[in-house]
This record gives C-alpha cells, structure tokens and sequence, in this order.
C-alpha cells in the first residue's frame, strides 16, 4: 500500500536504476520517477488481486496463481519470460529430448 502522503512503497532508487538500465534514457526527472514508481505499485497491487480472485485457495497467493495469470492472460504476455509456469527438471529435460528427436526426422 502506499504510505501517507501519495509517496510509493517501492524504493524509487530502484525503480530509477532501473528505468536508466535502458539505452533510451538519459535522464529521468523527479515527476516521472514518481509516477512510474506509483504505476508501477498499482500494477503490482492488480495483478496479485487479479490472480488471488483466479486462484482456488483463498487463504493466500502463491507463484503458482501469479504464473497461471500471466500465461493464459494475452495481455500480461509480455511477462511470460519473468514470471513462467515452474515444470520439474525432468519434465524440461524430456520436452528438450523430445524436441531434439523432432529435429533429426
């Protein structure tokens, strides 16, 4: 939640480190590390609401509802790297033998 005073709970150090990790920006001003750190906070506060209404226990939210989320909603795709459905080890290795085997017929 926010705290009084309209600032964010994400530390804006971060946020600003970031925004700068990308070769576009070159500066960033005060106002807008401040609103991408509010929409980033009001993001974050949706999707846990999102896939805690989604999830079959109630009583808390797990990775597991957070990663169904993002892989069945279209427009959370551009997560699907950050936040993907964990498999076992052994069920990657046999999609990748599997994969392989495709590759050689």
């Amino acid at each position: 939640m926010a705290s009084p005073g309209g600032s964010t709970s994400l530390p804006l150090s971060r946020v600003k480190t970031i925004m700068k990790s990308s070769p576009e920006v070159s500066s960033i001003s005060q106002e807008a590390l401040h609103l991408t750190g509010k929409a980033t906070e009001l993001f974050i506060q949706a999707l846990a609401r999102f896939s805690h209404q989604q999830s079959d226990d109630k009583s808390a939210l797990s990775y597991r509802d957070l990663a169904e989320v993002v892989n069945s909603e279209e427009t959370l795709q551009f997560l699907h790297d950050i936040v993907p459905r964990k498999i076992k080890a052994k069920e990657y290795l046999k999609s990748l033998r599997d994969a392989d085997a495709s590759e050689e017929q």
